[in-house]
């Protein structure tokens, strides 16, 4: 493991939450506070001269919130550190992670629950945000939707398909069970990779669970294990499948 401390930028605009933060954090012995600042415009400005390996961000700041920090540093910098977002307000859990954060303390901060988050950050070897994007990619990361009643977490590998409803979608997985969420198809559609494909309007299939495609009936057949499921595919969209499937055929 690297001894050396991870460098941090916090943003946070109440002075005494900033100042308890900085003990805490150092306090650890994995970290160090290398700038911080109570006012939100100054954020841009001491990342991109300190350059951390985590940003410590509030979220919820008088005329800029921790989201918008973010939006312009994506504009000004190539900079990209690991973002933790702190926050008292929970509500904020599923957009923080739509904007990839690395993790998500609630206020009051919980030391332990700090320490758990550097040491997941040193062992994870994540001291290159590219390469650890690339890496996440590679394994495809669990997506986070609003569902009924809270966020809902998926694991792409364990999708059989998804099924569209009206403003709401329900992923069938293989183990039998179903997840509504509040998304469209098509935002979902845009999240996912390579391995699914849009069946129809109100249909998404995973191709690595299919198994023949019956045209009499207009069916994709999907298999997982000892479960098949079917989901309907439209007449149009039979011979695009088998052209999107072409590179994962093998001749024999």
């Amino acid at each position: 493991m690297n001894n050396k401390p991870v460098k941090t930028v916090i943003i946070e605009d109440e002075p005494e939450s900033l100042e308890l933060f900085i003990v805490l954090l150092e306090a650890t012995g994995l970290a160090e506070a290398t700038a911080y600042t109570t006012n939100p415009f100054n954020a841009i400005e001491l990342v991109t001269r300190h350059n951390p390996d985590i940003l410590f961000l509030d979220i919820k700041m008088p005329g800029m919130t921790g989201f918008d920090i973010l939006n312009e540093l994506k504009s000004k910098s190539n900079i990209r550190p690991h973002v933790v977002f702190t926050t008292a307000h929970d509500e904020y859990a599923i957009k923080a992670f739509e904007y990839a954060a690395f993790d998500y303390l609630l206020k009051p901060i919980d030391p332990d629950r700090l320490r758990e988050t550097l040491t997941r950050f040193i062992n994870s070897g994540a001291t290159d945000y590219a390469a650890s994007v690339s890496k996440l990619s590679e394994e495809e990361k669990f997506l986070i939707f609003r569902g009924v009643s809270g966020a809902v977490f998926v694991d792409p590998a364990e999708i059989v398909f998804i099924t569209a409803d009206g403003n709401y979608s329900t992923f069938h997985f293989s183990s039998g069970r179903t997840e509504t969420v509040t998304s469209q198809l098509g935002t979902i559609e845009e999240k996912l990779g390579d391995r699914f494909y849009r069946a129809d309007r109100s249909c998404i299939i995973n191709t690595t669970c299919l198994a023949r495609v019956d045209t009499r009936l207009q069916q994709c057949v999907l298999v997982r294990g000892e479960k098949e499921f079917r989901c309907d595919i439209s007449r149009d969209r039979i011979k695009q499948l088998m052209d999107h499937m072409k590179s994962r055929i093998i001749d024999v």
